[in-house]
């Protein structure tokens, strides 16, 4: 769906830009490359080496296009162990179409937002997903474009804005990346993921400003941008021997963000706040609704049972393989939870070549779900306060 939907903005957005009006173009070329300090080894993290943007204002609509070429260096040892073999990967980051209206804007495309009244690192900076390959960068450079329209609309000074899209999002992990310090001890396979059936997304936010300070209030429902652990399904033969295979299964929780933004300008300082609230659940209410046939470990299980069958001493009679799989139990895990999050800035701006930042951020979980238990070979507690991670 996605590929149809980019085509045809790209061919709308092609119309216009061959009519009247007028067109700049911007970019850079970057050629570098990092290395270890300790033995001055190639560090084969990707960059964007190029970069090109586009703007064509045609009176009141205006074209958006952001293209970059990624590049991956790669050793001999790196390639072999990378998960992206191509070393260069084009990425169209945004391209969108504006309409200015008598009451404000519309946009429609793919596009970054930016939310929230702190420069960097708002906790109500939700609406795009990460790239954790580009952590450290600032601004709109360490997000990913979402398919997506957005509303603002101005009302004497104040400033009402809305987004909505269709499609859900998730963050780019470096996933034990040899090059990268960010390892887990499993990585999330395709099988394990229960797809979302209605992966919408929308937030609004109202800008109010006073003489010297600024009060944003927004809202966003969506979904978490990182799988979490739902719970688990529990195959096994019928006499509940070996083999034993827990279906594990992943989703996406559903979170909401409660948010205020607080920005105050005194003399040479400026203060900046962002507080978020967020409500996260998995929206699973039964163990029916995670149960799902697992035919990879069904499959597991008649191959262990034929092995058995073979080793039989002769005049035994052999057990009908194909009926041994049996769900033995489902585990569902509460992912209830609700948490704060918050980040204090003070900049102090003396002139207009000098100026120092400094941020405080805090995360502050409130609320779990209760704990339950899962009977394997033995009984194992599971606690939702241990597996919580927050995906928004």
């Amino acid at each position: 769906m996605r590929p149809k939907i980019f085509l045809s903005l790209f061919l709308l957005f092609n119309g216009l830009a061959f009519g009247q009006g007028s067109t700049s173009y911007s970019g850079y070329i970057d050629l570098y490359y990092m290395a270890h300090l300790s033995d001055n080894s190639l560090i084969n993290l990707p960059y964007r080496m190029f970069d090109l943007t586009l703007q064509h204002k045609n009176e009141n609509l205006d074209v958006y296009a952001d293209l970059a070429m990624e590049y991956t260096p790669k050793s001999h040892s790196h390639f072999l162990s990378s998960s992206t073999p191509q070393d260069f990967l084009w990425d169209l980051r945004e391209l969108y179409l504006t309409w200015y209206t008598n009451f404000g804007e519309i946009k429609i495309g793919k596009q970054i937002h930016s939310w929230g009244s702190v420069d960097e690192n708002s906790p109500l900076d939700v609406v795009n997903a990460f790239d954790y390959y580009y952590l450290f960068f600032q601004g709109s450079d360490r997000k990913l474009g979402s398919y997506s329209a957005a509303l603002n609309v101005y009302f004497n000074n104040w400033k009402f804005g809305a987004v909505v899209s269709p499609f859900h999002q998730t963050n780019r992990f470096p996933l034990n990346d040899p090059e990268f310090a960010l390892s887990i001890p499993l990585v999330p396979k395709d099988e394990q993921i229960t797809e979302l059936d209605n992966p919408y997304e929308y937030g609004i936010s109202i800008n109010i400003p006073f003489s010297s300070m600024d009060v944003t209030t927004s809202y966003f429902s969506g979904y978490d941008r990182i799988v979490s652990f739902f719970g688990a399904n529990v195959w096994a033969n019928q006499a509940f021997t070996d083999p034993i295979i827990a279906d594990t299964v992943l989703s996406y929780r559903k979170t909401e963000m409660y948010g205020l933004g607080l920005s105050l300008l005194l003399s040479d300082f400026s203060f900046r706040s962002d507080f978020g609230y967020f409500i996260t659940d998995d929206n699973v209410n039964t163990k029916e609704e995670l149960f799902r046939d697992y035919k990879l470990g069904a499959q597991l299980i008649i191959e262990a049972c034929e092995e058995k069958n073979e080793e039989l001493p002769d005049g035994w009679n052999s057990v009908i393989c194909e009926s041994e799989p049996d769900h033995k139990e489902t585990f569902l895990l509460n992912n209830f939870a609700e948490y704060l999050q918050y980040t204090l800035e003070v900049e102090f701006n003396p002139t207009s070549e000098f100026n120092i930042i400094t941020q405080y951020s805090k995360h502050k979980s409130t609320k779990f779900g209760e704990a339950d238990s899962l009977t394997l070979s033995a009984t194992i507690l599971m606690d939702p306060e241990v597996f919580f991670i927050p995906g928004m």
